[in-house]
């Protein structure tokens, strides 16, 4: 708890602040001076940190999906297991199945990185499989890994391998005759120079690695052995970098191109005959087993072709300009496309430069050949292509409408007509590769991986809530919290226009079932209709953008809807006029890093070498007041609205220090907290910052942040001051002291990058980008948590006031336990409880009504429950009439050591033997009101009051 002295010294620091600022900022100090009490948030005192982490080990992430698949870049099935096969998520870790696609299952989430750049099986060991960490589609929003990992048990545990510094990984290559011999086709750092990237060799099995091709500036993306003789080794190396501003594409520097070794690895030769002699990219390879001399490539070069030269005839006009405003004429095609080498790579011949088989390289450029016959190629692009006559013809085996995006392919050995193909939606299989009309071709689904990647989240304010926000590749989409069934599922998720597949959603507060996308696109979700009348913002020059720009409500003045590009837009009428409140917000000055190559110093896209805002902060307390940050490292406020602003900017934050995200204060309306990424700078650190005067100081609050992992979001609970959350790239943490120290929110949700946070009532949401929406049941217990706590031997938490809801039910066959799904919250109260040590007996929780007596017994004592449950009917006795997966376990207290979770369902016994509600019986009976939790414990009791209200949705009907 925060001293008397600790405030007088605080409101001195404001003191001065008030005499240092102008007017215009005063007037919003003034009113922020904290009180002692303030910081005594519900009376539990500010807890000495760091807290143990028993004290909330019994909360749980909960997910809420979609199960719409995420990208995927890396896939494999396993030689001699026709139903079993594995992919790697960009950001969702290793999933598997062993029934052929039905059913996926995550294999990784006990690793420490998610990014996923390669898989695959050792051909003699189909137990073995190896992954490179870091994905290898180089977005400007990418993950990166550390390096490779190994598992000898088909998955159930791994051991790290080593190659930490690699970062994004192509290509994993095992010998099919000596499993210990693995090539590794590592890119390398993305943001600077570094060693470890190239072609990497190891001989004893990942225990050790030998760089054998590459430096410190040219990469590798591709390496495959010739499987009829191991001393043959093809490479694809790629010189690639981001500079910090905005670019969609990666660069493709010197030195790229195709090798070939013929002594396993050690010595290498680059093939150019018929190859682009420059501007290489991102290239894939394949070798035809059945003819190990035909080799394919597909190469990006984006360097135009050379017109032949020939000398104008005499007397030919001198050819003249262009007049003012004509649309330039197209590029000459590039040198890049799909080659043919009929001599192992000596020679090569373009077969096709169409697009379709290599645009957009840098992100695709996987190529496969059929094991049995050699003219038989698939290219994934924008669609999976096929080619049936060695590259001469090409047919589209799948691709739908707006373009899927498809990555790696992998053929069964011993089964050509089975294949598995990455995606940008997932991964998916096909039992029948080969059918000669790509329309008879069968695929399993991609609607059962919870691999979305969400950049940002919105609360759409319908009764139960849904939570929306932009899914990479796929779309905007919004999810109930709550299941209108008996769980989540394709019923209770679907795909939304407002968004896009980067954008900002805004749930509008005032008008639930509507939500703002993009630049103020406004939708009708319940009718899935645009609101007429809307429109965009107008900026006074050309307006640049990154892939996610910001658009963003004000919780005090709930009428005003925030956008930003360069500039500051407003608009208090529902998108249908806008105002400009800001000049250009971002730095004036181009900063090119000095960790760039020249090639990527020379990069520049729609924005040139200028940035965006990147974040908006309107204050909950003070509507006029609002705080931006930019992408190339600006902070900026405007107390008035946006008449005047002033740069609040720490002068720790240098150029292109991304501000990922402003919180200003629910208490505090000088106070304001920033998380900055620096990692397009090769700095990976955590930043996070706090204000508590108005911007003219500033702290880093980072201590307890894992080093190494940088920050994407910091948000505030609105009901507990000093209580943080942060989002990292790898995890979720949070501080019950303001920022001054953080610990890890982890509990059971799996590493991936945590983006965005909302607080809605009493529920913590979280979007992920690589697994979709979780979130954390009713967080009473962390606004509880305090010394008191700590310093007993138990401690009961006051459970939440709680809407007693009617349950959904599938009414009739339920959805079978193998189709996706995720779990509807527990119905009921939550009553949370913590003990500092085991329980000597037994743990009784008993439910008391207004006038004290008990109406549910809870206790850790299976024969001690009161009333006891009484099944709707009697079953018989004999063999059981369900299985296993729907014979429902009890929930008890626990009497072990720690924080423990029960939840009252809060329904009156229904008669002896009576049928459930959607088969006849009579209606549930549920209990509203003031009621107590009394837990007894060793001899003591606490008690706690709280409430049941009664389901809104049944006083509208």
């Amino acid at each position: 708890m925060s001293s008397r002295r600790d405030f007088v010294l605080r409101a001195g620091r404001a003191g001065v602040a008030l005499s240092i600022f102008p007017p215009t900022l005063r007037e919003f100090l003034r009113p922020s001076l904290p009180s002692p009490a303030a910081d005594d948030a519900f009376g539990h005192g500010v807890p000495t940190a760091p807290i143990p982490a028993d004290l909330y080990s019994g909360l749980r992430w909960r997910m809420l999906g979609p199960f719409r698949g995420g990208r995927v870049a890396a896939a494999t099935g396993v030689p001699g297991r026709p139903n079993e096969f594995y992919f790697g998520a960009v950001n969702g870790g290793v999933w598997k199945t062993i029934d052929g696609g039905r059913v996926w299952t995550p294999v990784f989430d006990s690793q420490s990185t998610a990014s996923i750049g390669a898989i695959a099986v050792v051909p003699s060991q189909p137990n073995t499989i190896l992954v490179g960490s870091g994905e290898s589609t180089l977005r400007d929003s990418v993950g990166y890994g550390n390096g490779v990992y190994k598992s000898v048990d088909a998955g159930k545990t791994w051991t790290h391998l080593g190659l930490d510094e690699t970062h994004h990984i192509g290509k994993i290559a095992i010998d099919p005759k000596n499993p210990d011999r693995i090539f590794v086709a590592a890119i390398g750092k993305l943001y600077a120079a570094n060693d470890e990237r190239g072609v990497f060799r190891s001989t004893n099995g990942g225990r050790s690695w030998q760089k054998v091709l590459g430096d410190q500036n040219v990469g590798a993306v591709e390496v495959v052995i010739d499987p009829s003789n191991s001393s043959v080794v093809y490479a694809g190396l790629w010189n690639t970098r981001r500079p910090p501003w905005f670019t969609y594409a990666p660069t493709n520097g010197p030195g790229g191109g195709i090798f070939k070794s013929t002594d396993g690895g050690s010595t290498w030769t680059r093939l150019a005959n018929g190859l682009p002699r420059d501007g290489i990219g991102r290239t894939g390879i394949a070798i035809a087993p059945s003819n190990p001399n035909r080799i394919y490539a597909i190469v990006d070069c984006l360097l135009p072709e050379a017109p032949p030269q020939t000398e104008p005839p005499l007397g030919t006009p001198a050819p003249q300009p262009s007049p003012a405003g004509a649309r330039p004429s197209s590029p000459p095609p590039g040198q890049g496309g799909f080659f043919r080498s009929d001599d192992a790579g000596a020679t090569w011949t373009r077969l096709s430069n169409d697009p379709a088989l290599w645009g957009r390289g840098w992100y695709f450029e996987k190529i496969a050949v059929d094991p049995t016959d050699a003219d038989t190629v698939y290219v994934p692009n924008v669609a999976v292509n096929r080619t049936r006559d060695g590259g001469k013809t090409w047919v589209v085996l799948r691709g739908s409408p707006g373009g899927d995006d498809y990555h790696q392919a992998w053929i069964d050995p011993a089964d050509p007509n089975t294949m598995i193909v990455a995606s940008d939606q997932g991964a998916v299989i096909t039992r029948n590769a080969r059918a000669q009309d790509p329309r008879e071709v069968t695929w399993t689904s991609w609607l059962n991986q919870p691999t979305a990647q969400i950049y940002h989240l919105s609360v759409d304010y319908r009764f139960p809530y849904w939570v929306t926000g932009a899914q990479q590749d796929s779309g905007a989409m919004a999810i109930r919290s709550r299941g209108k069934f008996a769980e989540i599922s394709m019923h209770d998720w679907e795909p939304i226009a407002p968004g896009g597949e980067s954008g900002y959603t805004a749930g509008d507060p005032l008008n639930p079932g509507v939500v703002f996308g993009g630049d103020g696109q406004r939708w009708n979700l319940d009718a899935n209709i645009p609101v007429e009348g809307t429109s965009s913002p107008k900026s006074p020059e050309p307006a640049r953008s990154d892939w996610t720009q910001p658009l963003v409500f004000s919780k005090a003045d709930k009428r005003s809807l925030y956008y930003a590009n360069q500039f500051l837009f407003k608009t208090t009428d529902g998108a249908k006029t806008w105002t400009l409140i800001s000049p250009d917000l971002t730095r004036p000055e181009v900063f090119v890093p000095p960790t760039l190559d020249a090639t990527a110093a020379a990069a520049t896209d729609r924005n040139g070498k200028r940035g965006v805002i990147y974040t908006i902060a309107p204050s909950p307390l003070r509507a006029p007041l609002l705080w931006i940050g930019t992408d190339d490292g600006y902070i900026q406020l405007t107390p008035d609205d946006g008449k005047t602003w002033q740069n609040v900017t720490p002068s720790t934050i240098t150029p292109w220090s991304r501000v990922t995200t402003i919180e200003a204060s629910h208490f505090d309306a000088g106070t304001a907290y920033a998380s900055v990424d620096r990692h397009q700078l090769q700095d990976f650190e955590p930043y996070i910052y706090r204000t508590r005067d108005m911007g003219r100081t500033w702290q880093k609050i980072t201590n307890g942040l894992p080093a190494g992992v940088y920050v994407h979001v910091v948000k505030e609970d609105p009901l507990r001051r000093g209580l943080l959350v942060a989002g990292t790239e790898q995890g979720v943490h949070i501080s019950f002291d303001d920022g001054d120290n953080w610990q890890s929110l982890q509990l059971n949700m799996p590493v991936t990058s945590m983006r965005d946070f909302e607080i809605y009532s009493n529920d913590l949401i979280v979007a992920t980008h690589g697994r979709g929406f979780w979130v954390i049941d009713d967080i009473s217990s962390l606004r509880q948590l305090g010394d008191a706590v700590i310093s007993g031997d138990a401690y009961l938490f006051k459970p939440a006031d709680t809407i007693n809801f009617i349950e959904g039910s599938d009414n009739g066959t339920p959805l079978q336990k193998d189709e996706p799904q995720a779990e509807n919250p527990p119905n009921g109260v939550m009553i949370d409880y913590y003990l500092k040590k085991p329980a000597g007996g037994p743990v009784l929780i008993e439910i008391l009504d207004a006038n004290g007596a008990v109406v549910q017994t809870l206790s850790s004592d299976p024969n001690a429950q009161r009333p006891q449950n009484v099944p709707g009917r009697t079953q018989p006795a004999g063999i059981p009439r369900v299985s296993p997966l729907w014979q429902a376990q009890s929930e008890l207290p626990s009497a072990s050591a720690g924080m423990h979770r029960v939840t009252w369902n809060p329904l009156r016994p229904r008669p002896r033997g009576a049928p459930p509600p959607d088969e006849g019986g009579p209606l549930d009976r549920r209990y509203v009101g003031d009621f107590s939790a009394r837990l007894t414990v060793n001899g003591k009791t606490y008690t706690q009051p709280f409430v049941v209200k009664p389901d809104p949705r049944t006083l509208r009907s």
